[in-house]
């Protein structure tokens, strides 16, 4: 039997000061990487999103973002060209290795601007890649649960929030069968299925992290959050995006 292999997913738009960094960390371990550039209405990005992508060896497919994200992300499933799909946002990054991490503190963000928290490497390198592999091969898991930390900056000294006390559990490494996708019929919000049985499919905590800086991004692209979040608000609406 073959041993399974994982794409790093990826839907994106004019990301590319995000998606260069999302796609240097996907290289490290993904068997393939499949992405869908989802413009609304089908747009083409104007910012080098495209060929970027195309640099990095990507397979890259083209589809309209206001079918919904349900939509999408069932093709990034589906369509992936590998027995897992991980599906990853631009401004998120899965590290293969990591070094084993802790973090103090109880304040959070936005509740405090500034949260007061520490963080604390170890000595130890956490093989994540090498856990996630072998759960792969647990034939009856359909998908496979990680916490995702949210971080201001790429030092990894300034989280959001304690990522052990306030986990951020994401089910976004799935398996790539007919039966699993997300619910079409939702342009937001989809839910992740196994349609044989109308609910979630089998899953397994990994003890894995994923890692978020949108906050960065938020900061260096002034404007471009905000722009994200008035046409996600049209999509729920059933309004065309802009």
């Amino acid at each position: 039997m073959n041993p399974p292999s994982v794409a790093a997913c990826i839907n994106f738009y004019n990301d590319a000061p995000a998606l260069r960094g999302c796609l240097e960390s996907a290289s490290q371990w993904a068997d393939n990487i499949f992405m869908v550039h989802a413009g609304p209405g089908g747009k083409y990005s104007t910012d080098g999103s495209i060929e970027l992508a195309e640099s990095f060896g990507a397979t890259v497919v083209f589809d309209d973002i206001q079918k919904g994200f349900g939509a999408i992300r069932t093709r990034l499933i589906h369509d992936c060209g590998c027995t897992w799909a991980f599906i990853l946002d631009c401004d998120e990054r899965f590290h293969a290795k990591m070094p084993v991490m802790h973090c103090e503190g109880v304040e959070s963000y936005p509740q405090v601007e500034k949260p007061n928290l520490s963080t604390f490497k170890r000595a130890e390198i956490h093989d994540q890649m090498g856990v996630l592999r072998n759960l792969m091969t647990h034939q009856h898991l359909r998908a496979i649960r990680t916490s995702r930390r949210h971080w201001f900056d790429f030092t990894l000294n300034k989280p959001c929030q304690n990522w052990l006390r306030l986990q951020d559990w994401q089910l976004r490494i799935v398996r790539n069968l007919p039966e699993i996708g997300y619910q079409i019929d939702r342009v937001m919000h989809e839910q992740l299925l196994d349609h044989s049985t109308g609910t979630t499919p089998v899953f397994a905590d990994s003890g894995l992290f994923h890692d978020h800086y949108h906050m960065f991004f938020r900061r260096t692209q002034p404007g471009h959050k905000e722009a994200n979040e008035q046409n996600y608000s049209r999509l729920e609406r059933g309004e065309d995006m802009l």
